[in-house]
């Protein structure tokens, strides 16, 4: 395919990408490839103005496998978009800055103790997908990047530490015109990632800076990325390197990834677990959540102009009489067994002598094992603070086996409030 650059000052004004309209452009300007995507093993990205149609885009989005993040970057009419599915659809809270590479020139500059370079060998991938295991990234199979080494489309920079050999930085790079005959001439930044470990500073400027170098060189237009509205010490610095910020929209799914990009802040007041099970899953699905007595466990939930009184899994619809059969556990034993449910031994206390005969009949040991896989920071832990087994991968323990102590109270609740934050600490890493 041939492709000829375009006029910057024509871009900047009339670029397809900004224009936040769903309207079929016109033969000359329609892109080679409708309907494009790049598959990045973390997930989908879907460049949204190659769609004519929002339902297909809304599906298209949806179909993410576990673990995985799509992502649908240049969004005409976000609204009509986010409407296919309101439920499982939201607008990210990013911004996108982008850098005119006409107007790019490169710093006479040298970076000490590190080479930006392309991934050359399977190590430099295996690199990679420790960096993004490192930064609590979406994983990639180092064998995927590895296949794609050679790919016109998508390119993967590494940073490697002179001294060491080791990589210490990426980021990946996707080619617009070989991925869909982008008229506009673009490409984007994404996955920038610095090891937690370097110690060398400046690696990640100078990845982005090479990345903008190697985009200039094959004549791309403009390199966008994509960067959090509230990360302030990174937007000022891709200011610094002359990005500009532009009116550009993308949409993602409510998965596990992004929830804390569209649950809102958390809840503070100091709910009973219980409660907390509930609320926090209410704002998972976007249910808005008022406190009104947290020593009580009372709350409000709201949606789409309703509201409803809830005190742990009881609400307003809760009938006096249901309450009531809960409440009395002799009435909630009896129904259950009318029901032909397995119900546990049961009398009333009265006669020591019948008391103490039914106890030695129906009493079983019952304890709580615990700290038999204890958590700490020492040699001798086996689990370590974010609940990952030292010296493996990919394995978390989520239990009272990982207690440093055991506790002198029941360990019901101390179990379920593990459990929140084990989902939470596993589901920014998947």
């Amino acid at each position: 395919m041939k492709f000829r650059r375009p006029d910057p000052r024509v871009a900047q004004r009339h670029a397809q990408s900004l224009t936040h309209q769903q309207r079929q452009p016109p033969p000359k300007e329609r892109p080679d490839s409708m309907e494009a995507s790049v598959d990045l093993d973390w997930g989908q990205l879907i460049f949204a103005h190659t769609y004519t149609d929002a339902a297909e885009l809304a599906r298209q989005l949806q179909d993410e496998p576990h673990g995985r993040r799509n992502i649908a970057i240049y969004a005409r009419d976000p609204h009509v978009i986010l409407a296919q599915n309101p439920q499982y659809l939201f607008l990210d809270p990013s911004h996108t800055f982008r850098l005119w590479l006409s107007q790019y020139r490169a710093p006479q500059l040298r970076e000490r103790g590190y080479l930006i370079r392309r991934m050359r060998t399977l190590e430099d991938a295996q690199a990679i997908a420790r960096i993004y295991n490192a930064r609590h990234m979406v994983p990639v199979d180092a064998s995927f990047l590895w296949r794609n080494r050679a790919s016109r489309r998508i390119s993967y920079i590494v940073a490697e530490d002179l001294a060491t050999g080791q990589v210490i930085g990426t980021t990946t790079g996707v080619d617009h015109v070989k991925a869909f005959g982008d008229s506009e001439g673009g490409s984007s930044l994404w996955c920038l990632a610095v090891d937690p470990d370097a110690t060398v500073p400046g690696v990640g400027q100078a990845l982005v800076r090479y990345l903008a170098e190697h985009f200039q060189a094959r004549g791309r237009a403009f390199m966008d990325l994509s960067v959090m509205h509230d990360n302030r010490q990174a937007i000022a610095l891709y200011e610094k390197l002359g990005f500009q910020r532009v009116p550009v929209f993308a949409v993602k799914t409510k998965n596990t990834i992004n929830e804390k990009l569209f649950a809102g802040p958390p809840v503070e007041e100091n709910l009973n677990p219980y409660a907390m099970l509930l609320v926090n899953e209410a704002r998972r699905r976007g249910i808005g959540v008022e406190v009104l007595d947290a020593e009580g466990g009372f709350f409000r939930l709201i949606h789409g102009g309703r509201s409803i009184i809830c005190r742990e899994s009881l609400s307003e619809l809760t009938t006096a009489v249901a309450m009531s059969r809960c409440d009395d556990k002799a009435v909630t034993r009896r129904l259950l067994e009318k029901e032909g449910l397995r119900v546990p031994a049961q009398r009333t206390a009265g006669d020591t002598e019948a008391d103490i005969a039914f106890l030695r009949a129906a009493a079983r040991p019952f304890y709580h094992p615990a700290g038999t896989c204890r958590m700490g920071r020492d040699a001798r832990a086996v689990v370590a603070p974010d609940l990952t087994v030292n010296g493996a991968e990919g394995l978390w323990v989520a239990d009272v086996s990982i207690f440093p102590r055991h506790i002198a109270g029941n360990a019901n609740a101390t179990a379920l409030m593990i459990g929140e934050k084990a989902a939470d600490l596993i589901g920014s890493t998947l």
